[in-house]
């Protein structure tokens, strides 16, 4: 497995919309303005799809020229 893929996991465990409520108090912590639940779930699933991304798509193959 490689870095991307790790990465990718880590996405998708930390963006899970059942993560919602620890992510928001992580941000009222920081003193971050809250923000809608609406928006907040649309950035969690895009985030989670971007993970899913990063798991399962094939390596891009570099060209040496």
């Amino acid at each position: 497995m490689g870095l991307r893929q790790k990465i990718g996991v880590f996405v998708v465990l930390f963006f899970l919309p059942i993560n919602g409520p620890i992510l928001r108090m992580l941000m009222e912590t920081q003193g971050m303005p809250p923000i809608g639940e609406l928006k907040f779930l649309g950035i969690s699933i895009i985030m989670f799809v971007i993970g899913l991304l990063m798991i399962f798509a094939p390596p891009l193959k570099r060209f040496n020229s």
